[in-house]
């Protein structure tokens, strides 16, 4: 069963009054013994910097991405690589502060390990921020679902064309899931401010977890869309279509 198979229900409100309709993606769920085949998990991992410094703007991605490329201009040409969103805590002013367990993740394809490793060490600045990245962990991709991605770009502004995006997409890749559609998130993509949704991915296949991980989904990974990780609770998005 393809992943272009999707129901409307009846309109919810959300909290805060805003109503929404409740999608339902047919899918089958996995068993938690189940192992990927067929795929190299290799492939693709995470590689985690220690990152010391003391703020960010709240929206860095573009910013963080071109302070990188001065470190390693072939971050630019590398389309399998994805800079996971940096977590810290929101000032009120604009900014977030990073704590002392802040970390820079990077996915990445497994021939580019070597080049990454290098970065250890090496200062750069966003804004007026200076930061620096110590020492590194390399992280395998999870092999357990659901899976989470705080922002998902296809270019469309509102749900329900995004919602449909997301089928094709799906349906493309031959992904079998259940998807839960989040919060809108606005970001500058380096010529505007775009718009994507959080998403949430469950009844994932684990081969099909691995390759989702892998590919990601829509636009702009370098900015931190489509970046998807482990999430303990489907409810634990925040305000979102149920399924």
């Amino acid at each position: 069963m393809g992943a272009g198979h999707a129901g409307l229900g009846r309109a919810e409100r959300r909290p805060g009054g805003r109503r929404c309709r409740r999608r339902i993606q047919i899918g089958w769920l996995y068993e938690d013994h189940a192992e990927a085949k067929d795929i190299d998990v290799s492939a693709v991992s995470d590689i985690q910097f220690e990152l010391k410094g003391d703020a960010l703007p709240l929206d860095h991605a573009w910013l963080l991405y071109q302070a990188l490329l001065t470190l390693a201009p072939w971050l630019g040409e590398e389309a399998g690589l994805g800079i996971h969103p940096i977590q810290g805590a929101d000032t009120g002013g604009g900014e977030m502060i990073l704590n002392r367990r802040a970390k820079l993740v990077i996915r990445y394809p497994a021939a580019r390990l070597p080049d990454l490793e290098k970065l250890s060490g090496q200062s750069f600045k966003v804004n007026h921020h200076t930061l620096t990245l110590g020492k590194s962990k390399v992280k395998a991709l999870t092999q357990h679902t659901p899976l989470y991605a705080h922002t998902v770009c296809t270019g469309s502004e509102d749900e329900q064309t995004f919602t449909r995006d997301i089928l094709r997409e799906l349906d493309a890749m031959d992904i079998t899931t259940r998807f839960i559609c989040g919060r809108p998130q606005k970001f500058f993509d380096g010529e505007k401010i775009a718009t994507g949704y959080s998403l949430m991915l469950h009844g994932l296949p684990i081969e099909h977890a691995i390759r989702v991980q892998q590919q990601g989904l829509g636009l702009h990974r370098k900015l931190g869309c489509g970046i998807f990780i482990p999430h303990k609770s489907i409810t634990a998005v925040g305000a979102i279509d149920a399924v």
